[in-house]
């Protein structure tokens, strides 16, 4: 869309300017014919709606800013201007920013001409030109108060002067010219100022004093200057009267007003003064060269008149500013083209269109042949004779823009791109050996060309090098926008490749070189591992015989390959796979060391030697501190963490299959629906359970006897240590754990010689809802001792047994009330199991 830089459009009401209504018509036909109905629909559709609500708005709210007449000091500003905007009146921001009648309706004519056209044009939103200069900005009208003062500045009453005094008469007085015209100095008296210059001030105050006065000096400042009112009426957006600076020019008048509207005229600005026209100004002057001549100052009581908007024309296109000039002396096209400042390089000149409104009956279409090749004074000539009238319109269309006169050159060369074409040229012109890359491939180059009658594309292929060394069959001439394509070797030919893998520091595929040798390839790949296996390597190598493959293995001793020995080592060839092994029982050896934690001496990670038994490692260790305790040993093992990982991950899924199948059978084995929520809640109980040790691992824990290093020494318990074993050794805790059904789970300090029967009766006791046949006691050491592991005597003496530091008494839930409860209790039993083998200790039901 065309770019108005300044004017509004004409809101005249006159049938000239076409109305919303007719716009509407317009648009409708532009909405179903126009091939460009996804960009100009929407934005028609946007301008019409803003101007009729804008309309209907206007005419509810009335036209109150025209009719109040009453004074406009800085304070009313401040109660009606938002405080961004001191100064300047509100002006609504979609009212500013709305395309005038005018604008719209030369968006929608480059619209239509879009949709005729045949030669390239891209239509634009034509802006009238000026009037963005007095748009709202953040920081708004700002009165002039802290610009020096000239002397040509005419004191008047209500300003303040400023006399600074020194030598035989001393002080600073700020002195306000009263109604009279007069400043009071202390001890001098009245000194007239009105009507005198700024320059000539500091005489006429020195002439008064020295009268009085000798030897003495004096400076002269302006204070606070005077406020005057000044009235801007006319074509603006807030007419009225207004309090500005007495430095104030028309230009900060028109700001304060908020600017013309875009029916008011920015070449013919009358300022009145006492009654008669002092000045007309142009601000065309300001806005195209920044000449502020005619910018005059103000004086108390002078009236800003901004008339209609006089004729218009629109230049659009190809120039260096379009936009919707206001005219005021210009008569022809030269004068338009001269206020766009000219055409751009890709104007075509060869077809300017002028559109007109034809005697308030039609618009008519005028193509001009502004012929580029004239010389400057014959176009100059030509486009005077080209008459402009008010609403006419001006398009400037594109030049074609494709490239021409070149040829291309693409591929694997220094420098592709665009070369300029010469007539005669041919492929040795183009293509320099200089030029091409390493590794281009001399076989063939694609050349695509433009075949008549329709320039469809078509390729062939030349000899490079037959073309470089000048065979005229392939060293063809070319023709304008020819594309000439060299290829990469990789791109054309099958590049011989080798692998390597196995111990080296990088394994992988390799481009292979002439004469490259085993020895080479494990060089290129970064040396050998410490972990390589030397002895022997293994070449896989494919031999082709005719449309036939096969592969043979080719076994090498990889030390004297390195070693350089031709025997050893091979001249590779294509595809070759060289292997080279681990040394055996590397991984094993190298990843042998334990760890012992707690309270050892020297705790941490130890490497250690085949056959290596415990008792030495902890001797390595410096032994067992004197906080030792030996019953809560804790001695895992990798090997025995990963097969107890797989049996948990089996139990798992066998309670996840045992808790689904009673939620099935829950409503229809159940007599009542109390009886059905307490099962529901038991069942919920235990999957929470499940959820908590799915995201537990093994632990891999070896049920063994610590006991002090003399006795540990060559006994049963003397394991032989294998990589990744782990013992920890614990403090004393000196506490015994109850937890399950009783009245208060908790840990109790130890008590020596004390048994089962005297800590749980610490918690209360086992509650009405425990498994009282089915507790059982895990020792510190990882040990279970149950009731139920034996009957007789030995049952019924569970809670004489002793209990030792670090135990933990574990009160079962009892699920045998129901027949339903009984089932589930297997589920329990699954899942403290699962408990176990996880290092965790759980009772059911918590």
């Amino acid at each position: 869309m065309l770019t108005i830089c300044g004017h509004a459009a004409l809101a005249v009401e006159t049938n000239k300017l076409s109305p919303a209504t007719s716009l509407q018509s317009r648009y409708s036909q532009l909405a179903t014919d126009s091939p460009f109905q996804s960009y100009s629909s929407s934005r028609l559709r946007e301008l019409l709606s803003d101007q009729q609500n804008t309309s209907e708005a206007k005419a509810a709210k009335g036209t109150s800013a025209d009719k109040k007449s009453g004074e406009k000091s800085p304070a009313d500003f401040k109660r009606k201007v938002d405080s961004r905007e001191v100064g300047r009146p509100r002006i609504a921001k979609d009212a500013e920013s709305e395309l005038s009648a005018l604008e719209k309706m030369v968006f929608e004519d480059e619209i239509l001409a879009q949709k005729d056209l045949r030669i390239p044009y891209q239509p634009k939103e034509l802006q009238q030109f000026g009037y963005n200069y007095f748009r709202p900005s953040e920081a708004g009208f700002a009165p002039l108060t802290d610009v020096p003062v000239s002397d040509d500045y005419v004191i008047g009453p209500g300003d303040r002067v400023v006399v600074n005094l020194w030598g035989s008469i001393e002080g600073t007085y700020d002195l306000e010219v009263n109604r009279s015209g007069d400043i009071v100095i202390p001890t001098v008296g009245n000194v007239r100022v009105w009507g005198v210059p700024y320059g000539q001030l500091p005489e006429l105050i020195m002439n008064r004093l020295s009268q009085d006065y000798k030897d003495f000096n004096l400076n002269i400042t302006m204070g606070k200057l005077r406020i005057m009112k000044v009235f801007v009426v006319g074509e603006v957006q807030a007419p009225g009267d207004y309090n500005l600076s007495s430095l104030a020019t028309v230009i900060n008048a028109l700001s304060a007003a908020g600017g013309p509207r875009k029916t008011g005229s920015l070449r013919n600005i009358v300022i009145r003064r006492g009654g008669k026209v002092i000045d007309t100004v142009d601000l065309y002057d300001f806005f195209l060269k920044g000449d502020k001549s005619r910018d005059i100052r103000l004086l108390p009581g002078d009236t800003i008149f901004v008339p209609v908007i006089g004729r218009v024309a629109g230049i659009a296109g190809n120039v260096k500013r379009p936009a919707i000039y206001e005219l005021r002396d210009e008569k022809n096209l030269k004068e338009l083209m001269a206020l766009a400042e000219g055409v751009l390089p890709t104007g075509f000149l060869q077809r300017v269109q002028l559109s007109r409104i034809d005697a308030h009956q039609q618009k008519v279409v005028t193509d001009f042949n502004l012929d580029p090749k004239s010389t400057a004074a014959a176009l100059a000539s030509t486009m005077e004779g080209i008459p402009i009238k008010d609403m006419d319109i001006v398009r400037i269309f594109n030049i074609d823009t494709k490239l021409r006169n070149h040829v291309r050159l693409e591929g694997h060369v220094l420098r592709p791109g665009d070369v300029a074409f010469k007539q005669g040229m041919r492929i040795s012109d183009l293509v320099k050996k200089e030029e091409l890359l390493a590794e281009y491939f001399d076989g063939s180059a694609q050349v695509t060309r433009l075949f008549p009658p329709d320039d469809r594309p078509g390729v062939f292929f030349v000899d490079l090098t037959k073309a470089l060394d000048g065979d005229p069959a392939n060293n063809v001439e070319l023709k304008e926008f020819d594309r000439v394509k060299v290829f990469s070797r990789r791109e054309m030919k099958e590049i011989p490749m080798v692998v390597i893998n196995g111990e080296v520091q990088n394994p992988g595929e390799y481009q292979l070189f002439a004469g490259m040798t085993v020895r080479d390839l494990v060089l290129v790949a970064g040396n050998l591992k410490e972990s390589a296996f030397t002895a022997n390597a293994e070449v896989s190598r494919l031999d082709k015989t005719g449309e036939t493959v096969a592969s043979r293995t080719i076994a090498i001793n990889l030390e004297k390959a390195l070693q350089g020995d031709p025997a050893e080592n091979l001249v590779l060839a294509p595809f070759d796979h060289l292997t080279i092994r681990t040394i055996p029982n590397w991984t094993e050896e190298k990843d042998r060391f334990v760890s012992l934690k707690g309270e050892f001496v020297f705790p941490g990670n130890y490497p250690i030697y085949r056959g290596e038994r415990l008792s030495a490692v902890i001797e390595r260790a410096g032994g067992f501190t004197a906080k030792a305790y030996l019953k809560g040993a804790r001695f895992t093992r990798e090997s025995l963490r990963e097969i107890q990982q797989v049996r948990m991950d089996e139990e798992i899924g066998r309670a996840e299959r045992e808790i689904l199948k009673k939620q099935a059978e829950l409503a229809s084995t159940a007599s009542s629906k109390e009886e059905i929520e307490a099962n529901r809640a038991a069942l919920e109980g235990l999957k929470r359970q499940l959820d908590l040790l799915k995201n537990r691992r093994a632990e891999g824990r070896l049920i063994t006897r610590i006991m002090p290093l003399e006795r540990l020494k060559g006994g049963r318990f003397d394991l032989e240590m294998k990589g990744g074993d782990t013992l920890t050794i614990p403090a004393d805790p000196a506490a015994v754990n109850i937890i399950g059904q009783v009245y208060n789970p908790s840990s109790i300090i130890f008590t020596l010689d004390e048994d089962v029967n005297y800590y749980l009766e610490q918690v209360g006791g086992p509650t009405q809802e425990a498994d009282e046949g089915g507790m059982y006691v895990v020792k510190a050491d990882g040990t279970v001792v149950s009731k139920k592991q034996s009957s007789g005597i030995f049952s019924t003496g569970f809670l004489s047994r002793d209990v030792e530091s670090g135990d933990t008494i574990v009160v079962p839930q009892q699920y045998e009330k129901t027949a339903w409860m009984r089932n589930i209790k297997d589920i329990a039993t699954i899942l403290g199991q699962i408990a176990l083998t996880a290092g965790v200790i759980v009772a059911a039901g918590l």
